[in-house]
């Protein structure tokens, strides 16, 4: 559904608004797919998200793997029989960790980690009501990802369609 904006206001100043230093630039990046992650209560495919010329660290994915095994088996993560995906996300030199189910057959639930030198932590809340939740990278996988799921709900939902979602990977770059 394409939506146009009938009306148009021009906004008098955007001078303040969103700037960012001159040699900034925004670098796209590239999502590699992993296997799936079985864990109690749930199915999660799995990306891992860095800068093309970053090298992969198959450690730090190993210890997200095994931390999320172990907080569900723990029952600290909350699962209830739902199918998901994971961003291990190299970002900035650190890890952050975005576990996303699809809850309430439309919802996407999300909980958000990154890792220090003790391993990978809930990310602390923000004050303010505003939080952040993707980047733009990010979202670009998590979009890829509610097509799919978008899919699913449309179709028969029986293990054949499960299985189509599970093999939909995202690949290539995201921008």
């Amino acid at each position: 559904m394409t939506r146009t904006n009938e009306t148009h206001t021009t906004v008098p100043d955007l001078s303040a608004l969103s700037e960012y230093p001159a040699a900034w630039t925004h670098t796209p990046k590239a999502i590699f797919p992993g296997p799936p992650l079985v864990v109690p209560g749930a199915c999660l495919k799995w990306y891992d998200i860095r800068r093309a010329d970053d090298q992969a660290a198959p450690h730090v994915t190993d210890e997200a793997r095994a931390f999320l095994t172990e907080r569900a088996a723990a029952k600290e993560l909350e699962f209830r029989g739902e199918l998901g995906f994971v961003l291990l996300h190299l970002d900035g030199g650190k890890y952050y960790m975005l576990v996303c189910v699809w809850r309430d057959r439309d919802e996407m639930w999300q909980g958000l980690f990154y890792k220090d030198d003790e391993g990978f932590q809930p990310y602390p809340p923000k004050p303010g009501l505003l939080r952040p939740t993707q980047n733009v990278v990010e979202l670009d996988a998590t979009s890829h990802e509610r097509r799919g799921w978008s899919r699913y709900l449309r179709s028969a939902r029986d293990t054949a369609a499960k299985q189509a979602y599970l093999d939909d990977a995202c690949t290539g770059e995201l921008v």
